[in-house]
């Protein structure tokens, strides 16, 4: 059994979710998708965000920039910065962009 299953959905929340699953499956945005299917691309979003807040569908943020600043340069490959909210990264060696953006948003997400 899905959690959508479990969730009890209103005849229109079920209607959003199909339709946000079928975008999903296309590969389009959903201001693409609502467009190519003559739907209402806010009641969408809207239709999606309501199935969000009852836990049917992950919550997705955006990729933010964060501020921060370099607390020390080195020649050594060695690392070390400071986010707004406290957290010191520090790290030596190469490191790949995924694994570096993997790390700045955990931290930036701590509280």
């Amino acid at each position: 059994m899905t959690i959508a299953e479990e969730i009890t959905l209103t005849e229109r929340q079920r209607y959003w979710l199909e339709q946000v699953q079928a975008c999903e499956a296309s590969g389009k945005t959903i201001a693409e998708y609502a467009k190519a299917q003559g739907l209402d691309a806010k009641a969408m979003y809207a239709g999606k965000k309501a199935l969000v807040r009852k836990g049917v569908l992950p919550r997705t943020r955006a990729v933010r920039l964060q501020r921060a600043r370099v607390v020390s340069t080195s020649l050594g490959g060695e690392w070390r910065i400071e986010l707004p909210n406290g957290v010191l990264v520090a790290f030596a060696g190469p490191v790949d962009a995924s694994a570096l953006s993997l790390v700045l948003n955990t931290a930036a997400a701590v509280e």
